[in-house]
């Protein structure tokens, strides 16, 4: 989905809509079927996209660390003394 600006919506951006679907299935009990189906219908497409922001972010944190590691090793490397 693309908010205002017609840039693709933010993780928060999705996750704040997806908060106010739940809480107005929740709480709104004259709903009419068809809106309440549509709904839940757009929530589940939102909380697909959080979990693949998710699973990319997880993804990215793990290529950063294991980058990490590898600049150490190289640091840590014997006969290396620093200058």
């Amino acid at each position: 989905m693309k908010d205002d600006s017609g840039s693709p919506a933010t993780f928060g951006q999705n996750l704040d809509e997806l908060e106010r679907i739940v809480r107005r299935l929740e709480t709104d009990t004259h709903l009419p079927l068809e809106e309440a189906l549509d709904l839940y219908e757009r929530g589940l497409h939102l909380s697909k996209q959080c979990r693949e922001r998710l699973t990319s972010a997880r993804q990215r944190l793990t290529e950063i660390d294991a980058s990490q590691e590898d600049a150490d090793n190289l640091d840590d490397e014997p006969g290396d003394d620093g200058s």
